[in-house]
């Protein structure tokens, strides 16, 4: 069992290693941009569920972009807080907000209905919790011009005061460099709507919407995978300190459970066999670091194998968060990484499990996975 464990530990560590190398790489287009034309027309579309307390803190943020083409649609999803009379109320200067139809629901089905209500070029999402740097927009459309891509995925990062939010920022990082690093190896398997652009022609013509429209959850991922079926060099990174996406962790451990268990239900309905293959291998190989501990507790064998493979792990974890916490001004936070090393492997197994047999609750609606 200890050999089957540092079998996949070495498979792991090489895995990391090409992750890293492409986290790593840099492109013309990651620089900060010099007089970007404005000749790209963008829309912004935000769907929103109760998010009263958010609301002037986002207005606030989109207020500021310097790039000054742009649209912004709010898609009220049957909030039942002050969320649609703020939005109403707000100050930008091209702004529509909607009310989504009643027999709609969701947030992948308001972002849909947002953007059949613009014409724009291209389409950038993002939260209602979130906010944005001044130069956010424009450093998109700097890389979109630049590239021509059909997709663009951008860094989110959350604020953190306590250890709890300290462990769930770095473990968050560790997904959005992951999501970064699929792209740049021209392998996408992850992307957070909170910070992504794309060809809106390109959203309206996917060809299997209506396969996962039922399904609550992924309206980005879903879309990302297709992309990366018809040609993965189409999707692109922007790794640029001035597309940072900064939100706030959940507030109990109650509520990021529950988004863990959002986001990882949808791993069953992949069409993709690549992201299919690598949430098994991560269920299993967190699996395998608890049984092969509790049999070198019992039976006091092997005791160097799984030692070794424990070194291993925690080494090539964090040799790859280094430079990952550098970049997000986060490397005082490395420290947590072998506690995370300890903690994760219940708390995958556990979301897995969660994830594959039972359902989650989400802004006061109860979804099946």
């Amino acid at each position: 069992m200890e050999i089957f464990f540092l079998l996949l530990v070495v498979i792991y560590f090489f895995g990391l290693i090409r992750l890293s190398n492409g986290w790593n790489q840099s492109f013309d287009y990651d620089n900060t941009p010099n007089n970007v034309l404005e000749n790209t027309t963008v829309c912004v579309v935000i769907a929103l569920r109760n998010e009263a307390n958010n609301i002037n803190q986002l207005i606030k943020s989109l207020s500021n972009q310097s790039y000054q083409n742009v649209a912004f649609v709010f898609i009220n999803d049957h909030s039942d807080d002050a969320t649609y009379r703020l939005l109403e109320n707000n100050t930008l200067k091209k702004s529509t907000v909607l009310n989504l139809p009643n027999h709609l629901q969701g947030k992948k089905q308001a972002i849909r209905f947002g953007i059949q209500h613009t014409d724009a070029d291209l389409i950038i999402t993002t939260d209602a919790d979130c906010t944005q740097p001044k130069r956010w927009i424009e450093s998109i459309v700097n890389c979109y011009q630049k590239t021509n891509a059909l997709m663009i995925s951008g860094p989110v990062h959350f604020s953190y005061n306590s250890l709890l939010e300290r462990l769930m920022s770095v473990e968050f990082s560790s997904l959005i460099i992951t999501g970064a690093a699929s792209i740049r190896n021209q392998t996408p398997n992850m992307c957070n709507a909170a910070n992504l652009a794309f060809k809106r022609t390109a959203f309206l013509k996917q060809n299997n919407y209506s396969e996962h429209a039922h399904i609550p959850t992924g309206d980005d991922e879903f879309f990302l995978h297709q992309l990366a079926k018809e040609d993965p060099s189409k999707i692109v990174f922007l790794k640029n300190h001035d597309t940072i996406v900064s939100t706030s962790p959940p507030a109990t451990f109650s509520s990021f459970i529950n988004q863990r268990v959002r986001w990882a239900s949808k791993w069953k309905h992949y069409k993709n066999k690549g992201p299919q293959w690598t949430a098994v291998f991560i269920f299993l190989f967190h699996l395998m670091f608890y049984l092969s501990g509790i049999h070198v507790i019992i039976f006091k064998e092997h005791t160097d194998i799984f030692i070794i493979a424990l070194c291993l792990r925690w080494v090539s974890e964090l040799f790859y968060m280094k430079s990952a916490l550098k970049w997000f001004n986060d490397l005082s936070l490395l420290y947590t990484v072998p506690i995370l090393s300890l903690f994760y492997p219940f708390y995958a197994i556990f979301i897995g499990l969660l994830a594959t047999f039972t359902k989650y609750s989400w802004k006061n609606r109860i979804f099946s996975v």
